[in-house]
């Protein structure tokens, strides 16, 4: 049996370690809710009339995901470390509105489903300056161990599962 334990975790946030200097740092989540990620929209994100290119939402997605994960103390390099693997299953962006260059957005995730062996996120993109809705979306992931098979998480890692079934369940 697998054990990981907290001593195993590094807990320095992701604010921790962000260069202050950085547009996209993000103070660390406070009690009860992770901070929603903040990106300034570059000009290589978007297209010729200046309106972000669809793909970048999925980034984004991926950028919150990291984030979220940095800060409830269970990121990608620890779990990783840890011989957990959390592969992408689907994927899905509605696009509500534009979102253009130079324009700041908040990214937020929740969880909509948790099972121990499968994880599916909801997301928010929303217009810094006047909080629009600008795209939702949802990413759906499983578990496996370092032999690619399914494991869970409740049974194998129940640090790691406890820490997830406390992911927030709604948009901070």
């Amino acid at each position: 049996m697998n054990t990981f334990t907290n001593s195993d975790i590094n807990t320095d946030t992701a604010a921790d370690r962000a260069d202050p200097t950085t547009a996209d740092a993000v103070p660390a989540a406070a009690a009860g809710g992770i901070t929603p990620w903040v990106h300034k929209v570059q000009y290589y994100e978007t297209d010729q009339m200046q309106v972000v290119h669809h793909s970048n939402f999925i980034r984004w997605f991926e950028e919150c995901r990291v984030y979220a994960l940095d800060e409830i103390g269970y990121g990608y390099d620890k779990l990783e470390a840890a011989g957990i693997m959390s592969p992408v299953l689907s994927i899905e962006a509605k696009i509500k509105i534009s979102v253009r260059f130079g324009e700041t957005v908040k990214i937020s995730a929740a969880v909509e489903k948790f099972d121990g062996i499968r994880l599916t996120l909801r997301y928010e993109v929303r217009r810094a300056g006047d909080d629009a809705l600008c795209c939702t979306g949802t990413t759906s992931h499983c578990f496996l161990g370092p032999d690619g098979r399914l494991i869970s998480l409740k049974r194998k890692y129940p640090d790691v599962y406890e820490a997830l079934c406390k992911f927030p369940t709604e948009f901070a």
